[in-house]
């Protein structure tokens, strides 16, 4: 019988591993002029004291410049805070792709090597009472329709029951509007 220092580990950025603090989050998007603004409080069953030290944290995280990846069924974005965009040059942001998207189910477009769409953004987050507000905005150079497309599109997932998945430097987060 294998036992678990033997057992295979796949660099799998979404699935927490054993012990990794997963978030869980129900959360609520509206559309505003300028971005997207949504709300996130704890799920069910969710700690509030956890809820904040993780909110928190992923606040931080973006303050020292870690960027924010989000997984909305296909759809991926990327989003940074305005701190963390001035300390990297634009330019290699934007030839940065998106982190290959571990996918549970075999995607034939995958397969074909057709680019899927990414979204770039800035992101604020802050907390509120119990509840973390995030701001994001198109970034720079990128299509303020196209990014409010993205963002109508990722709200309607979200609506037909399908949980975004967030990463900041490894910290999961589970997002859904149940």
């Amino acid at each position: 019988m294998m036992n678990a220092m033997q057992m295979p580990m796949t660099a799998n950025t979404m699935m927490p591993m054993m012990g990794m603090p997963m978030m869980m989050a129900t959360m609520q998007c509206e559309m505003q002029d300028d971005g997207m603004l949504c709300k996130m409080m704890p799920a069910m069953g969710m700690d509030m004291a956890m809820f904040r030290n993780s909110a928190d944290m992923m606040a931080m995280m973006m303050n020292c410049g870690m960027p924010m990846m989000m997984h909305c069924g296909n759809m991926s974005m990327m989003c940074m805070s305005q701190s963390g965009m001035a300390m990297m040059p634009m330019m290699g942001m934007m030839n940065m792709m998106p982190m290959p998207m571990p996918m549970p189910m075999p995607m034939p477009m995958m397969g074909m090597g057709m680019p899927m769409p990414s979204m770039k953004c800035m992101m604020e987050c802050s907390m509120e009472g119990g509840t973390m507000m995030c701001k994001m905005m198109p970034m720079q150079g990128m299509n303020t329709d196209m990014f409010k497309n993205c963002c109508a599109l990722m709200m309607k997932m979200m609506e037909c029951g399908m949980p975004m998945m967030m990463s900041c430097n490894g910290m999961p987060v589970m997002c859904c509007t149940c």
